[in-house]
């Protein structure tokens, strides 16, 4: 929802509605115990602080949920990765290590589809609303100190 692709909420927010930089991306993190969505934006000095706030704000507004045509674009992107992955013996063996490290065990394909198809915009919702995004550790490369609006 927030990245991999041209319909997510950075990608079409920052980059295409307000110009503000060439590239900006999320990507998650995980280790057993813990995990952290990883943003990242290119952006010109001058563009920087309006670049982060905005960033910011739409991160802080995933609290309050998707929407249905969120969902299906999810799903449709994350199908789409499950059919490249099987092209690829190294992404297959990278998900099946993931699988191991993470839950002790590795899923079937089908087990895959059935979590897909079962996502719903009301239980993304609740997770959001129980884990909300918040304490933002932030890091910028420039020649100007951004600040972190609340």
């Amino acid at each position: 929802m927030l990245s991999d692709g041209l319909s997510s909420r950075l990608f079409r927010e920052v980059r295409e509605v307000r110009g503000l930089c060439y590239t900006v991306y999320a990507s998650l993190h995980s280790l057993r115990d813990r995990g952290a969505v990883v943003t990242y934006a290119g952006t010109s000095a001058e563009r920087a602080q309006e670049t982060l706030d905005v960033t910011l704000r739409l991160l802080r507004e995933l609290r309050d949920g998707i929407d249905e045509q969120e969902l299906a674009r999810l799903k449709v992107q994350i199908r789409s990765n499950l059919v490249m992955q099987q092209e690829s013996s190294r992404s297959r063996a990278s998900a099946i290590a993931g699988d191991w490290y993470h839950l002790g065990q590795v899923r079937t394909l089908d087990r895959i589809r059935e979590l897909i198809e079962g996502l719903t915009v009301e239980a993304i919702g609740e997770f959001l609303a129980e884990h909300p995004p918040q304490e933002f550790d932030v890091v910028t490369l420039g020649p100007n100190p951004l600040e972190i609006l609340p």
